[in-house]
């Protein structure tokens, strides 16, 4: 590990602390630290520059904040293959490997004491008269959703590789990766997906009626769907809740696995299960 970059959610209170907290612990070991151009003054010893341009630099990046940070840094860090540490400075922090307070575990990712796991990304196309409209790659999830009104119902045509799936009406649909099935796609009354597997989870939003519930497709899939919400109302589709492409009559909406892949740092050594009893079905307990 010879080139680090820090990347926090500034907008986080105690990120700052923390950010020096890691660096002081990054000083004791022969490493290049980068970081966040984010970040104010306070670190002068250490460069800044944007995750675009620290990222193809890096060995590995440090994240530091909540889920929605490690999703916004993935993309960058999948076109390069740089893994992935997350420190969880928000409330769940399912994908992130370290608390708080857990912070000197560090040092067992700087001595080699570490695993990675590579999750699978779906790769959304937008087709437009049969050319690309829109493109991005998402490492939960990929929704088709309405805009404003929120009372009009979204018609959505589903294919396989060319062949009827199904029919929606309602909400809207989600296609999650394994990595995503905890999220959006559980909310919606989708299935809990162990991240080892690769698989593309369809579930629809709040369906009208007696319809099919969730699907589980092999990864190897060409999912579509054509989609068209009642009296003109706007229809969007996101990746990873926070790239949103407005969708016009006669659009085609791909979902695919994506070549790229997310690489995640694990220095604790627990099991998926270990990490959904403790941040997701733990926490529902009394």
């Amino acid at each position: 590990m010879k080139t680090i970059y820090v990347h926090p959610n500034e907008q986080k209170p105690e990120a700052l602390a923390a950010v020096a907290e890691v660096c002081a612990l990054l000083a004791a070991y022969d490493v290049r630290v980068l970081l966040s151009s984010a970040c104010p003054e306070g670190f002068p010893e250490l460069a800044r520059c944007p995750a675009a341009e620290a990222i193809p630099q890096a060995d590995l990046a440090i994240a530091l904040g909540g889920d929605g940070t490690m999703l916004r840094l993935s993309r960058l860090a999948a076109r390069c293959d740089t893994p992935i540490l997350g420190i969880n400075l928000g409330h769940v922090g399912f994908m992130t490997e370290l608390e708080r307070d857990e912070l000197p575990l560090l040092s067992r990712l700087l001595e080699g004491r570490f695993t990675c796991d590579d999750r699978m990304m779906l790769r959304l196309t937008v087709l437009r008269q049969h050319r690309e409209a829109f493109a991005c790659d998402a490492l939960n999830d990929v929704a088709v959703v309405r805009g404003t009104p929120m009372f009009h119902v979204v018609h959505m045509d589903v294919e396989a590789d060319g062949t009827r799936v199904a029919s929606f009406h309602g909400d809207g649909l989600v296609f999650a990766t394994p990595t995503g099935s905890t999220a959006y796609s559980l909310s919606a009354g989708g299935p809990i997906v162990e991240p080892a597997s690769e698989n593309i989870i369809l579930t629809p939003v709040c369906v009208h009626g007696f319809q099919p519930g969730s699907f589980v497709f092999s990864s190897k899939r060409r999912l579509s769907v054509r989609a068209y919400c009642d009296h003109g109302a706007e229809l969007y589709v996101s990746c990873d809740g926070d790239r949103n492409f407005p969708l016009l009559p006669g659009d085609e909406v791909v979902i695919e696995r994506s070549p790229l892949r997310t690489r995640l740092l694990r220095v604790k050594g627990q099991s998926f299960y270990h990490i959904l009893q403790q941040k997701l079905i733990g926490r529902e307990s009394p």
